[in-house]
C-alpha cells in the first residue's frame, strides 16, 4: 500500500464521525452533465468563486487537483493517481477515474491553471483554497493533522 493510501485511510478512520466541512447536504448542488458544461465548471472552479457547487465539473477539478498534489508531495504519477478509484476516498459520488473519460479529462488538463495549486502567490477562488487545505489535512500534511502521519 502506498504512503498516501495509508495516510488517507488513517485520516478517514480518525475523523469518520466528524464534520470536516465537506458535507454536500449543506451545499447548493447544481448538476450539469453536458460535456461542455463539465469542462467549463472544472476550469472555473479554481478561479471563480460561486455559492453553488457544480457537479460533476467540481469532481473533475478536485480529482485533478488531488492528483497534482499527490505528484508534488509524494512523487506519484499524476495519471496513475487520476486513475485510482480511491483518489477521493469514495466520498464523491460524481468522481470517475481518468480512464473512464479521458477525452473530458484531457480537455480540462490541457487548460487547467496548475500554477494556482503550487504557487504561494495565489489569486484563486475560496473553493480552491478550501480544497487545498482539505487535501493537506486529509493526507496528514497540515499542522492540525500531521501528528497522525506514520513515520
Amino acid at each position: 500500500m502506498k504512503d498516501w493510501h495509508i495516510r488517507h485511510k488513517i485520516f478517514h478512520q480518525i475523523f469518520k464521525d466528524m464534520d470536516l466541512g465537506d458535507d454536500l447536504s449543506k451545499e447548493t448542488i447544481i448538476k450539469e452533465y453536458e460535456k461542455d458544461k463539465i469542462i467549463q465548471r472544472a476550469l472555473e472552479y479554481p478561479v471563480i468563486q460561486t455559492k453553488e457547487l457544480y457537479y460533476p465539473g467540481k469532481s473533475y477539478a478536485v480529482a485533478i487537483i488531488f492528483a497534482k498534489l499527490l505528484e508534488h508531495h509524494f512523487s506519484e504519477d499524476f495519471f496513475e493517481c487520476l486513475n485510482d478509484p480511491k483518489l477521493l476516498y469514495e466520498n464523491d459520488p460524481y468522481f470517475i477515474p481518468y480512464h473512464e473519460d479521458k477525452n473530458t479529462y484531457d480537455q480540462i488538463i490541457n487548460n487547467f491553471p496548475f500554477e494556482l495549486i503550487l504557487s504561494s502567490k495565489k489569486q484563486c477562488s475560496e473553493n480552491l483554497e478550501k480544497t487545498l487545505t482539505y487535501f493537506l489535512k486529509e493526507f496528514l500534511l497540515h499542522e492540525e493533522t500531521k501528528m497522525f502521519a506514520p513515520s
